[in-house]
């Protein structure tokens, strides 16, 4: 039979240790503490393709040659490859810019 210490190892986390740490935001000490995350997230917008495909297509203007590396495209957007592929696979879509290479784009 298995040893009972060790089941004890195994069992999950109580729910009050999961809970994020409290920071006090308030200047008056008689209001209650407000619960926040210490992780801060990007507003949605920022995110969404249509702020990227802007900022991906200022990048094509100053582009030499209208000629983009993806992976720079993607640090400087500081985002993963997936959402500049798919940026880049609408744009083919509709003729505006074509794949010279694997990582390599050019305004048409």
């Amino acid at each position: 039979m298995a040893n009972p210490a060790k089941w004890e190892r195994l069992r999950p986390l109580r729910p009050d240790t999961l809970r994020p740490p409290m920071i006090n935001l308030n200047v008056d000490d008689e209001v209650q503490f407000v619960r926040r995350t210490l992780k801060v997230k990007k507003p949605r917008f920022d995110a969404s393709l249509v702020y990227l495909t802007r900022k991906f297509m200022d990048l094509v203007k100053t582009a030499p040659d209208g000629v983009l590396d993806l992976n720079e495209v993607a640090t400087t957007l500081g985002v993963r490859k997936r959402r500049v592929y798919d940026i880049t696979n609408v744009l083919d879509g509709i003729h505006l810019i074509q794949k010279r290479s694997k990582n390599l784009i050019q305004w048409v």
